[in-house]
């Protein structure tokens, strides 16, 4: 009986040595995250650690972990920098279109006739505000004070822009070429229009601006100022037709 309980001692003794010795699993890679967030100072208490540590690069290449922190604060660096400068840019060009527009409006408001105030607009737009086509159409069948080439049918109009003229919409994109050929009386090589439509209670009518080259007028542009203008615009024909 002595052996027995010696056989069976053996075996506990045994078993504990067996699992003393086994490995514990590796922990997981949250688990580690885990601890390095709970424990900021490891590094610092560890730089041995630190310094061994290496990162597979985008290239394939291993560099430290050091070396890859450099890398993505100038990767953060370069873009934030590339924001701000499009930023800049976007003031620029806005502060830009404001002063235009207010010397617009302002000698629009000096023009003595919507004749002076059609050839005024067109002129401008392309001048200032780089249009390759400018102009300024009315749907009436009168052509009282109206320059020649500036008036279309109504009924015409409405069913040759019925796409593109909604009440109280401004259009930007892209058109076909009889559509163009149409609102701006001759073949032109026009890929984009905005077509701006007035508000007047005594004259219908829209700006018609277009540009031979894809991206300038479309529809995540942002268009406030031709809304603003064409209300100007608009105003300034009713107070001629009172």
């Amino acid at each position: 009986s002595v052996d027995c309980k010696r056989t069976r001692g053996f075996l506990r003794r045994d078993q504990y040595s067996y699992m003393s010795d086994k490995k514990k699993p590796n922990p997981s890679a949250k688990e580690v995250a885990d601890y390095l967030i709970l424990n900021p100072n490891f590094f610092k208490e560890n730089p041995e650690v630190l310094n061994s540590i290496e990162i597979v690069h985008d290239s394939g290449a291993a560099v430290s972990l050091i070396q890859r922190q450099v890398e993505l604060l100038r990767t953060d660096y370069n873009s934030t920098t590339d924001k701000l400068m499009e930023l800049l840019a976007n003031a620029k060009n806005n502060d830009d279109i404001f002063i235009l527009t207010k010397k617009l409006v302002l000698d629009l408001i000096d023009a003595s006739d919507i004749e002076e105030i059609t050839s005024l607009l067109e002129k401008r737009f392309k001048k200032d505000f780089g249009a390759d086509k400018s102009r300024l159409i009315f749907f009436t069948k009168s052509n009282k004070n109206i320059p020649k080439g500036r008036i279309k049918n109504p009924a015409e109009s409405a069913d040759k822009l019925a796409d593109f003229m909604k009440p109280g919409e401004l259009f930007c994109g892209e058109v076909k070429p009889d559509i163009t050929k149409f609102i701006f009386n001759d073949e032109t090589f026009v890929k984009e229009v905005a077509l701006i439509p007035l508000t007047s209670n005594s004259l219908k009518g829209m700006i018609a601006l277009g540009s031979t080259q894809q991206g300038k007028y479309t529809e995540n542009k942002d268009t406030l100022f031709l809304d603003f203008v064409a209300e100007v615009v608009s105003g300034l024909i009713d107070n001629h037709n009172s």
